[in-house]
């Protein structure tokens, strides 16, 4: 077991996170994944059908909730109270609406814009697929956000929590309430950076990613739109910086771990409790632990473990 900070990560286009892991635990590994860990989240509730609208798009289509699901990208930030704790129940409330999450995006801290006198943002998106529509998701994700404690208030001003639906299949929509991609991807960092983690590597990719990409009607897709505001150059910077959510602070990415120890355990380890952390000397520390078996992860993380670093290799 080894108390350390995860590597940088080298490239927005790297292999995303695993999947339904909590916006706690991570993994160091960007290949193959730890199974997913059991996560407190309610069941899933009945699915509404959607609501029947028209889009603009380069095919005329329904986008009613039928009974295909279609592919989303949901964006999500906070700068009000225990970040961290407002992602987490906000993920809960779109797993029971039927959201299924299949990717996180990194955390990422960043300068608030448009208006400056306010704390920092913390800004993530998750993908995953509904079988609402798209006006009905809006609708939803709005009452969760009254669930979890937004008010009106001023515009781009302070909020626990802000939910936006940045892509909805294949589908482009322009509607008084509802515009599809969303109109300010493309001047965002804080928006097209987590974006980016969601997508290939490529933007010659089929399937829905490739639909995506044309959407940003560049021909590096979305990939270009992010290099043009200076793509991983920036992150690091006062404006965005890469994060990891570990205990009661945020970890730099772009920082060095300067001191590292290595503890080297029997496979019971974990066997008498929480021993190891009681430890005086492991006050204040960091710990993480080097598996590849969920089970173990699962009980380290309960004993006090604080990153989990899969060591599968692929």
């Amino acid at each position: 077991m080894r108390r350390r900070r995860l590597p940088l990560r080298q490239t927005a286009h790297a292999s995303p996170p695993a999947a339904h892991l909590p916006f706690l635990i991570r993994s160091a590994d960007q290949g193959r994944h730890l199974p997913p860990l059991p996560l407190p989240w309610p069941g899933l509730c009945g699915r509404r059908r959607g609501l029947l609208c028209k889009a603009h798009s380069f095919m005329q289509c329904s986008l009613g909730g039928g009974s295909a699901d279609q592919e989303v990208v949901i964006a999500l930030g906070s700068n009000v109270g225990d970040r961290i704790s407002a992602f987490d129940r906000a993920l809960r409330l779109m797993k029971n609406l039927g959201i299924n999450i299949s990717r996180h995006a990194c955390l990422y801290e960043t300068a608030p814009a448009y208006v400056t006198g306010q704390p920092r943002f913390l800004n993530s998106s998750v993908r995953g697929t509904t079988k609402l529509g798209p006006h009905e998701l809006l609708k939803e994700l709005k009452e969760i956000e009254k669930d979890i404690g937004r008010t009106s208030g001023i515009r781009y001003g302070p909020r626990p929590i802000d939910l936006d639906i940045l892509l909805y299949g294949n589908s482009q929509i322009s509607t008084e309430n509802l515009i599809v991609p969303h109109e300010r991807i493309h001047e965002r960092p804080f928006v097209l950076a987590p974006l980016v983690d969601l997508l290939g590597s490529s933007t010659d990719d089929d399937g829905v990613e490739k639909s995506w990409h044309s959407l940003a009607k560049c021909t590096g897709g979305f990939f270009e739109l992010w290099n043009k505001l200076g793509g991983e150059s920036i992150i690091g910077t006062e404006g965005i910086k890469r994060v990891l959510s570990v205990g009661n602070c945020l970890l730099d990415w772009s920082e060095r771990t300067l001191v590292m120890g290595v503890l080297n355990l029997t496979p019971d380890s974990f066997s008498d409790g929480d021993a190891i952390t009681e430890i005086p000397e492991m006050e204040g520390k960091l710990l993480s632990v080097d598996t590849f078996y969920a089970e173990v992860a699962t009980e380290a993380v309960k004993r006090g473990v604080h990153i989990v670093n899969d060591v599968s290799g692929g």
